[in-house]
């Protein structure tokens, strides 16, 4: 038996294992860094042995992404790098509303578009580098950038709810006034706050 053909019995089968440091990964990711075939990719998703994040987008069930935070991180890489966790996904995260939203709020760029149901996409034009944390692997508005774009966008949030988890908000110690409005002029939006002022401060 010739060197070149007992080196191919001795090679290690491929395995998605490499993935596990990866966060979210595209399938050519997986096939380069695995060095398998789209087939066997697809195949490790139909046994579980690697997860569908979101469209295009997969990621190892042992990941180092804390499960519950999976779907967000999944959400920001499909938007991408400008993109952010936001309007009632935001709110709920940080315990400013009582009701899971049933989809995934994201705060996109204005071109960009999505017919995937799962995602809530809010298209602005604001600075996508203000206001914005990095939280467990995931981009999030900030509170108070959260807050300021909930009386923004109140049309698709309800007043009330903008309203309502400001107060709350402030009344738990989460944020305050100045810094909300600090926050208000950075993002450019403070004839918003002061329209809304007297709503929300005793």
């Amino acid at each position: 038996m010739s060197k070149k053909y007992d080196n191919v019995f001795m090679k290690k089968s491929v395995t998605p294992n490499i993935l596990k440091k990866l966060g979210t990964f595209d399938l050519k990711t997986a096939m380069k860094m695995t060095g398998a075939s789209r087939t066997t990719i697809f195949n490790w998703v139909k046994k579980g042995k690697l997860n569908k994040a979101a469209p295009g987008l997969y990621v190892h069930p042992e990941t180092k992404i804390e499960p519950e935070y999976e779907d967000f991180v999944a959400a920001c890489d499909f938007f991408g790098k400008k993109s952010a966790v936001g309007g009632l996904t935001a709110l709920f995260y940080y315990g400013l509303i009582e009701q899971v939203p049933h989809q995934i709020w994201m705060i996109v760029g204005p071109k960009q578009r999505s017919t995937i149901t799962k995602y809530r996409p809010i298209r602005t034009k604001t600075n996508s580098k203000i206001g914005i944390d990095i939280i467990h692997g995931f981009r999030i508005t900030s509170i108070e950038r959260t807050l300021i774009e909930a009386l923004k966008f109140s049309t698709k949030i309800g007043l009330r709810t903008a309203i309502g988890a400001i107060r709350r908000a402030i009344k738990d110690g989460k944020t305050s006034e100045v810094k909300i409005g600090k926050m208000a002029i950075a993002l450019g939006m403070r004839s918003i706050l002061i329209k809304h002022w007297e709503t929300f401060v005793e």
